[in-house]
C-alpha cells in the first residue's frame, strides 16, 4: 500500500512540474532574433508563436511580456511596448 501511494505521489510532483505557469516581466531588450522569433531580456530567452506581434521590436527597448512557462520554454501571450 505505502509503495502505491509514493507512486502516485511521484506521478502527481512529475506532472505539477510541467505545467505552465503565467508570468509578467519588464526589462531591456538584450537581443532579438527574428528567424527564431525570440527576444532576451535579462539573459532569458523568450519565444513568440506565430499568433503573437514581433514588429518593431529591437536591441535596447524597453517591453512588458506577458508570458507561460512550460519545462525550460518561456512563451510570449501578449507584448507591450
Amino acid at each position: 500500500m505505502n509503495k502505491m501511494i509514493a507512486a502516485v505521489l511521484a506521478v502527481g510532483m512529475m506532472i505539477a512540474a510541467g505545467v505552465a505557469s503565467a508570468a509578467d516581466i519588464k526589462g531591456a531588450i538584450t537581443a532579438v532574433n527574428a528567424q527564431a522569433r525570440t527576444v532576451s531580456i535579462g539573459g532569458v530567452t523568450y519565444t513568440f508563436p506565430a499568433n503573437v506581434d514581433m514588429a518593431g521590436l529591437g536591441v535596447g527597448q524597453t517591453v512588458n511580456l506577458t508570458y507561460t512557462t512550460a519545462g525550460t520554454v518561456n512563451t510570449v501571450s501578449k507584448v507591450t511596448k
